[in-house]
């Protein structure tokens, strides 16, 4: 099960590997990685044919909550899919089961994003919408409509990931997931701000309301992930602010 609170945010792990075996290698540093909390599949580097098998063999390894995810090429992943596609897959990966949050791109058709959203539900597995901006960070009344728009839209976990040009974009990111999570203090919310200008975001989430962050064992699947371990060791949390 899945539980995300900004009061203590989880470090989420990526698992991004193009092979069976990789990804193999990959869950098991994730399983004895103690700063690990959370491991995320992401299935878009692999053959298509090999999606459901790879979900068999990360959930036979990791024994710790788990989201699966296709990125697609429109949001900055690695597989070029149509609506229909994209969810066809994704409700394969629920029927086989083993999945503890489902990604789902709210900037797919709405019509998938309820489809998905509502097997999410059905099978037990929380539903998380995604939007990404690999191009820039829109302004922050833009930033802060996503996420509500993703909450009213049944959003169980709403996550917003930007590019910055500077660090004033950095902050604005910042700012946005604070007005969002002060208006909403129920709503459980991921943000973050890409590359370099970024970094200060993923560790600094917490008091703004993010309840996760990304950190990398092996290979990163965005720019600026940082260390998992080094997440922990200097991450900051709500409960830091007194």
């Amino acid at each position: 099960m899945l539980h995300l609170n900004p009061e203590t945010p989880c470090i989420i792990v990526p698992l991004f590997a193009h092979t069976l075996e990789a990804l193999t290698a990959q869950a098991r540093a994730a399983q004895a990685a103690p700063e690990a909390d959370v491991v995320e599949l992401r299935l878009d580097p692999l053959r298509q044919g090999d999606w459901l098998s790879g979900l068999a063999l990360v959930r036979q390894t990791v024994r710790k909550p788990l989201i699966v995810t296709i990125r697609t090429s429109q949001e900055g992943g690695e597989v070029p899919l149509d609506d229909d596609t994209y969810q066809e897959a994704g409700l394969a990966l629920l029927a086989q089961g083993g999945v503890d949050a489902l990604d789902i791109q709210w900037r797919t058709d709405a019509r998938v994003v309820r489809t998905l959203r509502d097997a999410a539900k059905r099978a037990g597995a929380a539903a998380l919408f995604s939007e990404h901006h690999f191009d820039g960070t829109p302004d922050r009344h833009a930033m802060t409509e996503a996420l509500h728009g993703m909450l009213d839209a049944g959003a169980d976990i709403a996550k917003l990931a930007v590019m910055p040009h500077n660090r004033a974009d950095a902050a604005a990111l910042l700012l946005a997931t604070a007005e969002v999570h002060d208006a909403r203090p129920e709503a459980v919310l991921i943000t973050m701000s890409m590359g370099r200008d970024g970094a200060a975001t993923r560790y600094c989430g917490g008091p703004f309301g993010s309840a996760a962050t990304f950190g990398t064992l092996s290979a990163a699947s965005a720019p600026g992930q940082p260390p998992a371990a080094k997440l922990r060791a200097k991450g900051l949390t709500e409960a830091d602010l007194g």
